[in-house]
């Protein structure tokens, strides 16, 4: 039996592949109190212990994989990274940059210290830093070293060590400073900072039209006998109460539709749109509550509307809401807004960008005019134009190929770098003409969580029986590098951000877990602090990151195999 599985191993090695992919992901889940490996890691570490049977794996499949991730992170990132290119978030971008200048030297002086190949060192950043992107593009430059094919897979073998070796550090050491160390560091108290910024954000003041910060819209059916109603129209109702919106009135035998001007009678039935907050203060502002299911057939809709508009774009939510409807009520009401698949804190005070996701739920027309004026109305279509992204890896790829020089240095992208560049700008132009290169969100997700998982694996198989060794050689000097260039970076960015930049400590963490693309980090502040606002510092400083980060690879390896 043992035999047979051997030998089907070593003559089919997409079963190998899959194997480490289907064990890495079950082990990637197992659950230590908050903390888990996660699939990619899980995937190289069975990688790393399915290839001591010695297997002959194609390594061009590694390029395929992460071609898949990088195109994914670059089509993703697209609409954000080149929408914070703008003083509004600069800020947030020149903490990225140092940041990644900071690992960058931080990764280049542990090369120095202990004297590690290109493949050890571009390990080392890709696990410490917990970016998968460094070994991929690193990976790519490797190929492209004039040096013997077992040179390289030496290399390539030195650097899956490495990641492994560093990577769990530089998970749980990175949630544990932005989670803990660095509240302390500045003397936050993350519950009062984080009610600080939301008041800074406007959460006090009060609001009268299409968003309040409240998530549950209702209906309810009640019977008009409050004196203060009676004989006034719909409009000078709303007017007193901000988070009602009266949508049909069943008086008698007719059924009367929502028109502003309608005057209200004693005994009329109102169908109301409400939050949920103010559910308690309906039978006070209109009388008794009642089934009628007649009031309550009004036309509504949910839509998740794409911020497109250069006019709206870069204001907060208190401003589109004033530009948008003015002083007249539109029935409708705000119930997410997500960037990046991140929800957004609802306060007036938040700045919206382009890209960025409104759900509005309300009725069918007021919901529709607003999607005309703010941008896009996201249709549910789960068809990927896969020929456009299959025709963008190729151009990304041949552009990784082109080079030039600097003086005697020569200069190229890789092929990783090219794929990521044109992602960006797929992704881009997507956010503003959806009709070319649609690639949903679950599609997004399938490219880069396999893609990435199964490059781990690769990448762990092709490591092969020279792993062993190479912990030995040098499993200490990484353990200690590893956690200087998890710590070191984001420690020297905590007070360049706040002491330099001036940002606030809510939006400074969310920016650190950003900036070195770590969202179990973000979240244990969120979890903390019982506040989104580290969203508004995350997603900006998460964009510019990815990219930034996997430039680093093909430096690395230009640097350390000079």
């Amino acid at each position: 039996m043992v035999d047979f599985a051997l030998h089907a191993l070593r003559s089919n090695p997409e079963i190998a592949v899959f194997l480490a992919i289907g064990l890495g992901v079950l082990v990637g889940r197992v659950r230590i109190g908050d903390f888990h490996l996660g699939s990619v890691a899980g995937a190289l570490l069975m990688g790393l212990l399915i290839g001591q049977v010695g297997l002959q794996i194609p390594h061009e499949l590694k390029s395929v994989f992460f071609a898949l991730f990088i195109y994914a992170v670059g089509f993703k990132s697209g609409p954000e990274f080149f929408g914070s290119l703008n003083r509004g978030t600069l800020k947030l971008v020149l903490l990225s940059v140092v940041l990644c200048a900071t690992a960058l030297g931080t990764i280049l002086a542990m090369y120095g210290l202990f004297h590690f190949d290109a493949g050890f060192t571009a390990g080392l950043g890709a696990g410490a830093l917990t970016d998968t992107a460094i070994m991929g593009t690193a990976s790519s430059a490797i190929a492209q070293l004039a040096v013997d094919e077992a040179s390289k897979s030496q290399l390539n073998s030195h650097m899956a060590v490495a990641y492994a070796v560093t990577y769990l550090f530089g998970t749980i050491g990175l949630i544990v400073f932005v989670g803990s160390i660095a509240p302390r560091l500045l003397g936050v108290d993350l519950r009062s900072s984080a009610r600080e910024l939301e008041r800074e954000l406007g959460i006090e003041r009060e609001e009268n039209a299409i968003s309040i910060p409240y998530t549950r819209i209702v209906v309810r059916a009640h019977r008009l006998t409050a004196p203060a109603a009676i004989g006034k129209r719909i409009a000078d109702v709303e007017a007193l109460h901000a988070s009602m919106s009266i949508e049909r009135v069943i008086r008698g035998d007719r059924i009367l539709e929502r028109s502003p001007e309608l005057v209200l009678r004693q005994d009329d039935i109102l169908g109301v749109y409400t939050l949920r907050e103010a559910v308690a203060e309906l039978t006070q502002w209109i009388g008794p509550e009642i089934d009628n299911p007649e009031s309550l057939s009004f036309a509504t809709r949910d839509a998740d509307i794409v911020l497109t508009s250069k006019r709206l774009s870069g204001r907060t939510i208190h401003q589109i809401k004033q530009q948008l409807i003015g002083s007249e009520r539109m029935g409708c009401f705000i119930r997410t807004i997500t960037r990046q698949g991140l929800e957004l804190p609802l306060l007036p005070d938040t700045v919206l960008r382009r890209g960025d996701v409104i759900t509005l739920v309300g009725r069918s027309a007021s919901v529709e005019a607003l999607a005309e004026q703010i941008g896009r109305i996201r249709v549910s279509d789960y068809r990927s134009d896969i020929a456009i992204h299959a025709l963008g890896m190729v151009v990304g790829s041949l552009l990784g190929l082109l080079s030039t020089h600097i003086g005697m240095i020569p200069v190229e992208l890789g092929v990783g770098g090219g794929i990521l560049l044109v992602g960006l700008l797929i992704g881009w132009y997507n956010s503003r003409h959806p009709e070319l290169g649609a690639l949903p969100r679950a599609a997004q997700w399938a490219f880069s969580e396999f893609g990435l998982t199964a490059f781990g694996a690769v990448v762990g198989l092709l490591a092969g029986p020279a792993a062993l060794s190479a912990i030995l050689e040098q499993g200490a000097a990484l353990l200690l590098s590893g956690a200087l260039v998890t710590l070191l970076p984001p420690l020297v960015t905590l007070y360049f951000g706040r002491y330099v930049l001036g940002l606030h400590p809510m939006i400074l963490f969310g920016a650190l877990a950003g900036a070195q693309t770590e969202a179990a980090s973000m979240n244990k502040i969120i979890e903390q602090s019982g506040s989104n606002t580290p969203v508004i510092g995350f997603t900006v400083c998460y964009a510019i990151s990815n990219v930034l980060l996997a430039v680093c690879g093909p430096i690395i390896v230009a640097v350390t195999a000079a």
